[in-house]
């Protein structure tokens, strides 16, 4: 038996089936990164490149699901957090990680390593958690306050990194902008990923050929 090989399946097709990762629309999540990717997806191109690098994304996966079952457990009632929620307006869909109701707070937990903490939040990071807010907002909940918390995989509890600012729409309305911008667009925009660096191992469109999907830069 070759289990290395038995674990990468099963973890891959267990990956398969979660709500994320079959949804077809445009997420939050993809606002703000490469534009040419965004636009494969919203105008669903077929997908080029299946054996996508997956295992950081299921061990995110893997976390996010330990830290809902926590905090499930430590609001007991329910009364007061909102975990792991689809939301959705016209224009955009997104699974909110964790939402507040007593303090009209968004949070969106990141994994990721010691290394590349020091980089933590991007810009992009920033734009997605308001967006997420936008969404609550839309929905009926009050949004005052936004945050990105970040669990490093290799790190200690006294290593988790926290950014929070008030709640921007006109940061959420720059990132709706940015998908308007992207599905007026009759053919895909320059690639903005190197293919020697991201696109080979983890978008799902990249084409060595070119004829279907990305070649990247």
């Amino acid at each position: 038996m070759d289990i290395a090989q038995t674990l990468s399946t099963a973890l891959k097709a267990a990956d398969a089936q979660r709500s994320r990762s079959v949804q077809v629309e445009l997420g939050a999540s993809s606002v703000g990164g490469c534009r040419r990717q965004a636009w494969h997806i919203i105008n669903q191109t077929p997908k080029t490149n299946e054996d996508t690098e997956s295992l950081a994304a299921l061990l995110g996966t893997a976390i996010h699901s330990a830290v809902q079952e926590a905090m499930a457990a430590y609001d007991l009632f329910g009364d007061d957090f909102i975990l792991e929620q689809a939301f959705e307006t016209d224009e955009l869909k997104g699974h909110a990680d964790f939402y507040s109701r007593s303090h009209k707070l968004v949070v969106d937990w990141k994994t990721t390593s010691l290394k590349n903490l020091q980089k933590f939040p991007s810009a992009q990071q920033k734009m997605q958690v308001q967006l997420y807010g936008y969404l609550l907002n839309q929905n009926g909940y009050e949004v005052e306050t936004v945050a990105l918390c970040a669990i490093p995989r290799d790190g200690r509890m006294r290593d988790i990194k926290v950014w929070q600012a008030p709640y921007d729409e006109k940061v959420a309305q720059e990132g709706l902008a940015w998908i308007r911008d992207i599905k007026a667009m009759d053919s895909p925009p320059p690639p903005e990923r190197s293919a020697a660096f991201f696109c080979r191992d983890f978008c799902s469109y990249y084409d060595a050929t070119g004829v279907i999907g990305c070649q990247g830069k």
